[in-house]
């Protein structure tokens, strides 16, 4: 239930049995392979590309691919199967296929966005009676095309014909606001027409230089648009032919991922002319059945013991109780313990799902969640290896149905709301069954914000004990007695002297002061003499201050409790008040329902959220702050996974 031991090995074999030995290995991912500098250098780029053309075909696919293919594509394959799909899947022609429908998709949607521009630029001239690729400017006439306000069109009509008669102006088409004109102006007039014209909010247009009619390429155009979408649905269904081969795809790309591990380990391998030697680290109670296997490939095969060099730290996998297995993910947010740490995920349990509860406050969410919970478990079969932050949920939503009872959180609702046989009297009105506190009135409200100060107080200084703990298993007790467990030895006399009968106050207030002593020179431990006062008095004066500042963030337990009551009051206040709005009842009732489920819905997910957010915060900050480091690597073993990405 901590960090597995690790043992860093070399594996020793006959060279020739490289390849049989890399095998074994792999099939019994246990050995980490220690990272070191090739004596190769390889080219990956090629494998490189040939792997990213893979993943384009497969999350092509996968995106297109309906939720029952898909699920049984994701689910974990037998080595069987997997080494089955190598044969008969022809993975260069499906991504050169896919890349094909891409292009062809590719120059459609050009098509119709070409299409589209000629439709909206013709639309409003398909009248127009010339052909665009028509030779504008003869000899004596040009003609111009423009749009006019249809308020000033007639204006602009007449205007022409008092100053420029021999020019001729058409009503091409009439919009609601503008009017298409085409306008045919002796050369030597083009000026004086644009002068008359512009004041009377002449625009002046230049149609594209086409072969053809409006009429006419508006009709290509439509054409030409609806081959396009054609194009493109055809595209579609041939990819969803193609979707029949996701499961060997990803099948395919478990076994190239075998091949890139296996090649990795032969590029660290270090080889002479007849010994080859591989290096790694492997829990310990794994060693003598690793040396076994190997050996019976060839009693020529040996896996010794190998040192570490000083700054190299063991690879970290966790190992905990199958209910603590969860919470595992809220210690890998913040990062794996080194090597030489303690696995914090025990320690943080218990107070990260009461935070949690206590968060939430409410039994009826709690139930909601659970249920949730379970049913996706239920739906996906994971395990909680597999899927720990489900889990992790699950545990959560359990927890905060039985910690939410006792504060009377059930979706908002108040006693009074109820069959009178949940609720009963109590001394401040009346309460649900099995509820003691009542967050609506001030002695709950001051019992929960007491219970948050007092938990936040008790979570650091346990943070405390494990900073000494850790010290004094690793040889440091002084260090561990003077810095850290004095700070205990005070906090005891402290509540030692709430219980002590009055005649014996003055003499543990006493003690008190000398543990006061105590811990300030034990926190100069470390300097010299003669500053170890000044320095001890300066890192009390800082762990005093950090004491009150890290208490004082476990309010936010109290806050985030208030708000979810006060968020589900508010939806259920807004679902009968809108209710209210319908005389009728078959009208009324499903409004009120419809609003209350959406809005619990919303507030359950929001809610929970916050909840996972400030707990993890409060492990991360004011409790992992007193003792833990985090930053170890993973135990990445050569193996075969069998599961889909």
């Amino acid at each position: 239930m901590a960090i597995v031991p690790m043992q860093k090995v070399a594996v020793l074999a006959y060279r020739p049995l490289r390849e049989e030995v890399l095998d074994v290995l792999q099939d019994a991912g246990v050995l980490h392979i220690s990272e070191a500098e090739p004596e190769m250098r390889v080219d990956h780029s090629e494998v490189n590309y040939r792997i990213a053309e893979l993943h384009f075909a497969i999350n092509i696919l996968k995106s297109i691919a309906p939720k029952k293919v898909l699920a049984a594509a994701l689910a974990p394959h037998s080595i069987e199967a997997i080494l089955a799909s190598l044969p008969r899947t022809d993975v260069r022609g499906i991504v050169d296929e896919l890349h094909a429908l891409e292009k062809s998709d590719t120059d459609a949607s050009a098509v119709l966005k070409e299409a589209q521009t000629l439709v909206q630029t013709l639309v409003p001239w398909r009248k127009l009676p010339y052909r665009l690729d028509l030779q504008r400017t003869t000899t004596y006439t040009t003609l111009l095309l423009g749009v006019v306000p249809r308020a000033a069109f007639f204006a602009m009509k007449a205007a022409l014909q008092e100053h420029l008669p021999r020019s001729t102006v058409s009503n091409i088409n009439m919009e609601d606001a503008r009017v298409m004109t085409a306008a045919v102006v002796w050369n030597d007039d083009i000026a004086h027409f644009e002068e008359v014209a512009t004041t009377n909010g002449w625009i002046g247009i230049d149609l594209p230089h086409m072969h053809g009619a409006p009429e006419e390429l508006l009709q290509k155009a439509r054409t030409s648009s609806e081959e396009a979408f054609r194009k493109r649905l055809s595209n579609a269904d041939q990819r969803m032919r193609l979707v029949e081969h996701l499961p060997d795809l990803l099948r395919i790309s478990i076994y190239v991922q075998w091949l890139d591990h296996k090649q990795h380990a032969r590029e660290m391998l270090k080889e002479s002319h007849s010994l080859m030697t591989l290096l790694g680290w492997m829990p310990c109670n794994d060693v003598a059945n690793l040396e076994q296997k190997l050996q019976k490939l060839s009693p020529a095969i040996a896996v010794v013991h190998a040192t570490p060099s000083p700054e190299e730290e063991a690879p970290v996998l966790l190992k905990n109780l199958k209910l603590i297995t969860p919470f595992e993910s809220v210690t890998k947010l913040y990062g794996l313990p080194r090597a030489h740490e303690m696995d914090p995920t025990p320690m943080l349990a218990p107070f990260f799902i009461l935070y949690y509860a206590l968060c939430l406050t409410d039994s009826g969410y709690g139930a909601v969640l659970a249920l949730v919970m379970t049913g996706a478990i239920w739906k996906t079969k994971k395990t909680i290896e597999q899927a720990p932050l489900l889990w992790l949920l699950l545990f959560s939503g359990i927890v905060s149905f039985f910690v939410g009872i006792p504060f009377g959180g059930w979706f908002g609702l108040s006693p009074d709301q109820v069959p009178a046989f949940l609720s009963r009297e109590g001394v401040e009105g009346r309460l649900f069954l099995g509820q003691v506190w009542n967050l609506s009135q001030q002695s709950g409200i001051n019992f929960l914000q007491y219970l948050a100060l007092g938990l936040g107080i008790t979570h650091i200084f346990f943070g405390m004990f494990l900073a000494g703990y850790h010290k004094w298993v690793h040889g440091q007790r002084a260090a561990a007695l003077w810095q850290d467990f004095s700070a205990h030895l005070a906090l005891a006399i402290l509540l030692l002297m709430f219980f002590v009968p009055q005649e014996w106050k003055e003499t543990v207030q006493t003690i008190f002061y000398g543990a006061i002593a105590l811990l300030i020179w034990g926190k100069g431990y470390g300097t010299k003499w003669y500053l170890r006062p000044l320095m001890g008095f300066l890192s009390f004066a800082n762990m005093m201050i950090g004491l009150l500042s890290n208490s004082l963030s476990y309010l936010r337990i109290l806050a985030l409790g208030l708000v979810t009551g006060a968020i589900a009051m508010a939806v259920d206040q807004v679902a009968v008040e809108m209710g209210k709005l319908f005389p009728w009842l078959f009208i009324r009732i499903p409004v009120v329902i419809l609003i209350a489920v959406v809005g619990h819905t919303v507030s359950i997910a929001l809610n929970a959220l916050g909840s996972f957010i400030h707990s993890g915060r409060l492990q991360f900050i004011e409790f992992f702050g007193q003792f833990f480091e985090g930053g170890g690597k993973p135990f990445l073993p050569l193996s075969r996974s069998t599961a889909a990405n």
